[in-house]
């Protein structure tokens, strides 16, 4: 009976629209978990003629905690948006439907809706509900029993009546149609992410060459003061945030709560910019996972100009187009890698890392250490990283520090598992960074040449190696001028204290000039206490000692556990770099 009458109200309709000489919008044979979508015009102002079936539960939900629930409570609707001002002009609801008698879900709506002239696009959703939501949002034992016991199924019995008629429209838009002005508008965007995957991160970087007032549509996902998937923007040089997309500025989207909408003014002056979006591991276009919002297609983020584009205001910038000063990338397993720099002058350095971190601690990462001082100067901290991407241990560090004139060493270090060589879970959004990598930031920064040289083609002073367990050597050098001098010195250690280590005296005055100690070493591959030092200090014209002293155990003749990478420097070894 139900379907007799359906059908009966859209045949009259259709007579009556063919007589007007008007057209007629139809979307049917609706599957769940799609959305499906048309257009229409109206040349103008009038109430058009609506009929639609879909499902629902009997009531508003008028209060929940639960970020899935859609308060409209349809799991089977249509709605209408305004294709020029993206907002919804009119869906349906419990409100403006009635049930079906003989049918626990199935409604209908039958009635004129006034629309002012223009463009429409029309969509269809029908997503499997929460056994929850269906009866007004609240867990009883009713409804758990009621899930338990009966068919599973039983909410699309009816699907097959979903559906949703227009008539009276001046033009019907068809789903190609509407694809291609999406393409058009997203295309004269300043910036478009859109049609985005889950679990990844995306950049879009421009290039502005005057001051540009713009308009930014995002949509994504977010729940109690939390954005799950979100869009933010940086300037490129100094890593800035200028805009974040904030759960308390958004807006309801439409559908799920959790559906959240931005749409803000900012004003940008000239310079790089880079433009993010990151998606978590599920509700986004690639499937929903409860009601999508009323503009599905653009989930994600738009910036438009607000005024007419002069022409060369905008152009595309690279996040990596410049040349790095260093770069430690593709790391694998059990890797450690170090590369040195000079700056000439204090200069301002970007630093891009990515890493293996989780609950607080690194696993893969990188740090700095100035050669003079021996001192870090900055390290790969989890609770300074954000999400990479892939697996939630894939950590990034992107960020921007300064750095006083002097030279340096960037070292990375990898654990025995999840790298570039091969990962145990989903890699980050750009493997090939999987490392640190260090890039100028403006024109202020200068690099002085840094000679890479080999330890054979330095001149040696000293050279204490191949040492076993209980020894103390020595070896005495001279030198006829101030002279620059590089340490090279490995041992063993833990919690801050020296078992294995160097130590240089001035001859002449007694004076101790320079010794190894632990909050100065960095890791030297292999078991976490073979530690190294490599650092650079200036000593006056004299006669100098150098000492090192072993205990009983682990040493380059007999490691009791796993041995640093370079073992054959385990020792002190010093070089003259003023020849």
């Amino acid at each position: 009976m139900l379907r007799q009458s359906i059908l009966l109200l859209m045949l009259v309709a259709g007579v009556r629209t063919l007589i007007a000489g008007e057209q007629i919008l139809e979307i049917k044979d609706i599957g769940y978990d799609q959305v499906y979508y048309k257009g229409f015009v109206l040349n103008h102002a009038k109430d058009v003629h609506i009929q639609a079936v879909g499902a629902g539960g009997q009531k508003v939900i008028r209060r929940s905690s639960n970020s899935h629930i859609d308060r409209n409570n349809m799991f089977s609707y249509a709605w209408i948006i305004n294709a020029d001002t993206r907002e919804m002009v009119w869906r349906m609801t419990i409100d403006n439907t009635d049930r079906e008698s003989g049918s626990d879900w199935t409604r209908t709506f039958d009635g004129k809706v006034h629309l002012d002239a223009g463009e429409y696009e029309v969509y269809y959703s029908a997503v499997e509900p929460s056994f929850i939501s269906l009866n007004g949002g609240f867990i009883t034992l009713g409804k758990v029993f009621k899930k338990i016991f009966s068919n599973s199924d039983e909410w699309d019995n009816e699907a097959d009546m979903w559906m949703i008629h227009i008539d009276g429209v001046s033009d019907v838009l068809s789903t190609k149609e509407i694809k291609e002005r999406r393409f058009t508008d997203k295309k004269e965007a300043v910036v478009s992410i859109t049609g985005l995957r889950d679990y990844k991160r995306y950049v879009s970087g421009i290039t502005l060459t005057r001051p540009l007032d713009v308009q930014i549509y995002a949509l994504g996902e977010g729940f109690q003061g939390k954005m799950f998937d979100y869009a933010w923007i940086i300037n490129a040089q100094t890593r800035e945030h200028i805009w974040d997309m904030k759960e308390a500025d958004t807006d309801y989207a439409g559908g799920a709560q959790k559906n959240r909408l931005v749409r803000e003014k900012l004003h940008m002056q000239p310079g790089d910019y880079l433009v993010y979006y990151k998606l978590d591991d599920s509700h986004s276009l690639q499937e929903w996972n409860s009601n999508p919002p009323y503009d599905p297609f653009y989930w994600g983020i738009v910036i438009r100009s607000s005024n007419k584009l002069e022409p060369g205001t905008v152009k595309p910038y690279s996040e990596h187009s410049k040349k790095p000063i260093v770069s430690i990338t593709r790391v694998g397993d059990y890797a450690s890698k170090e590369a040195r720099f000079k700056l000439t002058k204090p200069s301002k350095i970007r630093i891009l890392a990515e890493g293996e971190g989780r609950d607080g601690d690194m696993f893969d990462y990188g740090w700095i250490v100035n050669m003079e001082t021996g001192r870090t100067v900055w390290k790969m901290r989890y609770s300074q990283t954000s999400h990479a991407g892939g697996a939630s241990k894939n950590r990034l560090f992107d960020g921007v520090i300064e750095l006083d004139a002097g030279e340096y060493i960037v070292y990375y270090q990898s654990d025995d598992s999840h790298s570039y060589e091969g990962w145990n879970m989903d890699p980050p959004d750009e493997p090939e960074w999987w490392g640190i990598s260090l890039f100028p930031v403006g024109t202020s920064t200068f690099i002085g040449k840094v000679k890479e040289e080999k330890p054979e083609e330095q001149d040696i002073l000293a050279q204490l190696t191949h040492v076993g367990d209980d020894e103390h050597v020595r070896k005495q050098f001279h030198l006829s001028k101030r002279s620059r001098i590089r340490i090279y010195c490995m041992g063993e250690g833990d919690e801050d204290e020296m078992y294995d280590y160097g130590w240089i005296r001035n001859m002449d005055s007694g004076d101790l000039v320079w010794k190894m100690r632990y909050r100065h070493t960095q890791p030297a591959g292999g078991a976490s206490k073979n530690r190294k030092v490599d650092t650079i200090i200036t000593l006056d014209p004299g006669n100098y000692i150098v000492h090192y002293r072993s205990d009983d155990s682990h040493s380059y003749h007999d490691w009791n556990t796993t041995p640093p990478r370079d073992k054959e420097n385990w020792g002190i070894t010093i070089y003259n770099l003023s020849k």
